[in-house]
């Protein structure tokens, strides 16, 4: 076993999304199309705010699907953004969602990504600057 190790990653973001039933694939495909790898969709019964809500007339239902998504610092607005807009949570009783900063995460990560990883970045080169070059104006004939 001392030949084995473990891989941390830093710089993460945990996305939970709890709504309503059937409505869990299309935040999915939308955390999708901005860059999300994959997410996580178990299956849960609310209860509290189920009661308070009906009486403003939002009838909800208690079976809800908790969407979980592990994104970059560099993604987190951007998908947490899609699935909010993508589920309907600006409308009453349509779900809740937050997001959680993550200490670390430890999974399978193949050699060659370590290696890409690890390498130095190159500095970009500065661009040319280009010049203007101006041009004498021919004088209007009066």
């Amino acid at each position: 076993m001392a030949d084995r190790q473990i891989t941390y990653l830093t710089d993460a973001l945990i996305i939970t999304c709890i709504v309503q039933a059937s409505h869990a694939d299309t935040i999915v495909k939308a955390a999708q199309n901005v860059g999300a790898q994959g997410a996580t969709v178990t299956y849960a019964r609310g209860t509290g705010v189920r009661e308070r809500m009906g009486l403003m007339g939002v009838t909800i239902d208690e079976q809800k699907e908790m969407v979980r998504i592990i994104v970059s610092e560099e993604q987190a607005d951007r998908v947490f953004e899609a699935m909010y807009l993508a589920g309907d949570l600006d409308k009453p009783g349509m779900g809740i969602m937050f997001m959680n900063k993550l200490d670390r995460i430890a999974t399978y990560i193949p050699d060659e990504v370590l290696a890409e990883a690890d390498k130095p970045k190159a500095k970009p080169k500065p661009k040319k600057r280009k010049t203007a070059t101006r041009r004498p104006t021919k004088k209007a004939k009066k």
